[in-house]
């Protein structure tokens, strides 16, 4: 059995719940524990509620979709019954 393992190199990767904490970019959601030792996670409990990557983050997130054909995108997910929404959405807009 032969296993090859490669790095991912730390350009390619981005934290979005470290940039939005660290950006205070969040309005009407409460960060908690996340379901994983260490992790941090998001509560959307408010009727509005935003989230929004600061400038620096989106050009860097744009600038991976420019040189790459494929990206990985990791989440876990606990949601209530009975409730929607987007789970990840990339816009290139003032109003995103």
């Amino acid at each position: 059995l032969f296993l090859l393992r490669m790095q991912p190199c730390q350009d390619y990767q981005i934290d979005i719940i470290h940039e939005l904490d660290s950006a205070n970019a969040t309005y009407g959601i409460t960060q908690v524990a996340g379901l994983h030792n260490g992790s941090k996670a998001f509560i959307f409990r408010d009727v509005g509620r935003a989230v929004q990557a600061p400038p620096h983050i989106m050009e860097k997130v744009a600038q991976l979709f420019r040189s790459k054909s494929e990206f990985t995108f990791l989440a876990s997910i606990q949601q209530k019954s009975s409730s929607s929404g987007v789970i990840f959405s990339i816009h290139e807009s003032e109003h995103r």
